[in-house]
């Protein structure tokens, strides 16, 4: 007889959330089968995880039915599961959850969503350049599997990707498009439906649960030959994958920040282990550190934009110098007179900023006391409209609180905003050119499930002059209309305690700089930082990667820093901040026995610290870093030794390959 270990997404009483069945004769059943199966005296659904001729000791009860004809899982998929669960330290169930969604699961009903047959007009076919065919030819020719494809803003590095999927599509293969944010899906579809002239099957959090059950379904029945979506349409059910894209490969949001917490590109490396025959593209204007290093010669560079349009001219103004000219404004006198000229040619103008809100803190100007969450014991954020009343609140819990009119410590009256967000910035610009029409793209106006869409459309059809906002406007928009790009302030994020915080402000910088100029007119941006020396801001004025990449390369080789070591971060949260310490002390010396009895101390650096934000919904927060100063070594050499209570306590948290360490 044989048995079947069935794997549920609800907790089992068992470790590994798996249960082992009997399977009737006959029943013609393969790992990744969805069957029904009786578990608590009710019908319950589950994935066959593994086959085998075990008996256990125990009596086991049979599976009731198998409930689609193909298993919702290929065997790729289920050994990307099964090593995601190790390599991550996360229940399979929690992974399981990854791949398959709840209602195809249960085999329940769902709700489609509005039919959409829409015609799609194929857009005509553009002329390559040079370094576009050479990308292409590479891509397709090569034996290698993995390549980078490093071009500047405007470069045409989409199109590059619309005829790759095109290639692998005729070849009847499966192409999956990766992108960062789900903002820039709506542009990106629009382009490569038109471009290839089919539909393409989209998998985010933001589409309805029965469009996503839908969608999942056709690429699962290999009727969807072009899926396009964010972090978690890599588990999407492809049954014949040629091609993998993934677009702005270093943004942060392809790391999952609760568990499992994945990264894509280590999910990308296992699906390329598991089936050698698949290409996987990167792709960034600003590519990360590792990356570049890494992939180095099975890089594609592509230094020159599209046509006629050429990389704009940038500009640092120095803040400290506005300041001594009693320039108290939070717009330079050079931005504005760009501002002032753009408006006067009729061109379009995005004001950066990488903050929301109206005020960054709230301070009494008698005694100094800043207004603080009392559960993060961060310094909350004004905000004069969001909740159509004057706020703060916190960006971390997202607790909420009324100003106050006098001070809560030395009840004087004296209060002072200080700091500047995307509110503030909305309001100068009404107050400094009234006749402007602004559109404000932050968290606070793009929660709804088309907001960004509508601002985006409106921008582009010139409905609107200035558009200001946050990270969200940084990436992949073309907006042929931009002449300038002002940066407000450069200097948030330069100065955290992190060894990647200076290549994300580049990164930002480069981006959001490249939304300029992107038709025939040589674009403008104006930086305004109290820095201007920092070598992120020097490279990005420069607009030369190359030279930012060696210095941090240099940095990262000095300091051992990834790609040069392999890190391991436990987050440890307690209500008490002296149980919270006393676990991360125990913790370091429980790993440093391990290291000493595996003999890998030499390789090994574990420390414990306070993390950045020490308090957060209540909870103090301590961090244990394991850091293998050989890449060749893993952290989980350690980690795996530890106790076993540990490793699945509710207060501590295991991230492998974190993006951030403080």
């Amino acid at each position: 007889m044989k048995f079947a270990n069935i794997l549920f997404q609800q907790k089992t009483g068992n470790d590994n959330d798996v249960l082992t069945y009997a399977i009737p004769e006959d029943m013609p059943i393969s790992e990744g089968h969805n069957v029904t199966v009786p578990l608590r005296n009710r019908p319950s659904y589950g994935i066959v995880w593994e086959l085998h001729n075990n008996k256990p000791e125990f009596k086991t009860m049979n599976i009731k039915e198998i409930n689609y004809e193909q298993p919702l899982l290929t065997k790729d998929q289920i050994k990307l599961a099964k090593w995601m669960s190790e390599y991550y330290f996360c229940s399979p169930a929690k992974i399981l959850k990854l791949f398959v969604p709840d209602r195809v699961l249960k085999n329940k009903p769902f709700r489609m969503g509005e039919a959409q047959e829409e015609q799609i007009i194929r857009s005509r076919t553009k002329e390559l350049t040079k370094d576009q065919e050479n990308a292409i030819e590479t891509v397709t020719t090569s034996q290698k599997n993995k390549f980078l494809i490093h071009g500047v803003t405007g470069s045409g590095k989409t199109e590059i990707y619309t005829q790759l999927a095109q290639k692998y599509i005729d070849q009847n293969k499966q192409v999956l498009i990766l992108v960062p944010e789900i903002s820039l899906t709506p542009q990106i579809i629009e382009y490569f439906e038109k471009a290839i002239g089919i539909k393409a099957a989209v998998i985010h959090s933001k589409i309805s649960e029965g469009q996503r059950c839908k969608n999942w379904l056709r690429i699962h029945k290999n009727e969807a030959k072009l899926i396009i979506g964010s972090r978690s349409a890599a588990f999407a059910p492809i049954q014949d994958p040629g091609l993998i894209i993934m677009d702005e490969e270093h943004e942060n949001s392809y790391k999952q920040d609760n568990a499992p917490r994945y990264s894509v590109h280590k999910v990308l490396d296992k699906m390329l282990e598991l089936n050698p025959k698949l290409k996987v593209v990167f792709g960034s204007a600003t590519p990360s550190i590792e990356a570049t290093e890494l992939l180095k010669d099975t890089t594609i560079r592509i230094n020159d934009r599209i046509g006629t349009s050429t990389l704009p001219d940038i500009e640092v103004v120095d803040l400290r110098d506005e300041f001594k000219k009693k320039n108290f404004s939070i717009f330079s006198d050079r931005l504005k007179e760009e501002i002032t000229q753009a408006l006067k040619n009729k061109q379009q103008i995005i004001l950066f900023l990488n903050r929301r809100g109206a005020a960054s803190s709230v301070v009494c100007r008698d005694c100094g006391h800043i207004e603080k969450c009392k559960a993060c014991e961060t310094t909350l954020t004004f905000h004069k409209t969001t909740l159509q009343r004057e706020s703060l609140i916190c960006h971390h819990c997202g607790k909420i609180a009324t100003p106050p009119s006098t001070c809560p410590n030395c009840q004087g009256v004296n209060i002072r905003y200080l700091g500047i967000g995307t509110q503030r910035i909305e309001q100068e610009i009404h107050k400094d050119f009234p006749e402007a029409r602004t559109l404000r793209a932050d968290k606070d106006t793009t929660s709804g499930k088309y907001d960004f869409e509508k601002i985006y459309k409106a921008f582009k059809n010139h409905e609107a002059d200035i558009l200001i906002g946050t990270q969200m406007i940084a990436k992949g928009l073309h907006l042929p209309k931009v002449h300038l790009v002002g940066v407000v302030l450069a200097d948030i994020g330069l100065n955290i305690p992190d060894f990647r915080a200076s290549e994300r402000n580049f990164q930002l910088m480069t981006q959001v700089a490249g939304r300029a100029g992107r038709s025939k007119d040589k674009g403008k941006v104006i930086i305004q930082s109290y820095n201007p020396e920092h070598q992120a801001l020097i490279s990005t004025k420069e607009q030369n990667y190359d030279n930012f990449f060696n210095y941090e390369r240099t940095q990262r080789k000095i300091l051992n820093n990834p790609p040069f070591s392999r890190l391991a971060k436990i987050l440890i949260e307690d209500k008490s901040q002296s149980k919270a310490k006393e676990t991360a002390e125990n913790l370091e010396k429980q790993l440093w026995q391990i290291a000493r009895q595996t003999n890998t101390t030499e390789q090994m650096e574990i420390n414990y610290y306070p993390a950045y934000l020490s308090r957060l919904r209540n909870k103090y927060r301590f961090i244990v870093l394991i850091k293998s100063k050989d890449p060749a070594i893993s952290p989980h050499n350690l980690l795996e030794k530890l106790n076993k209570e540990d490793i699945i306590a509710t207060n501590i948290k295991i991230d492998i390959d974190p993006i951030q360490i403080t």
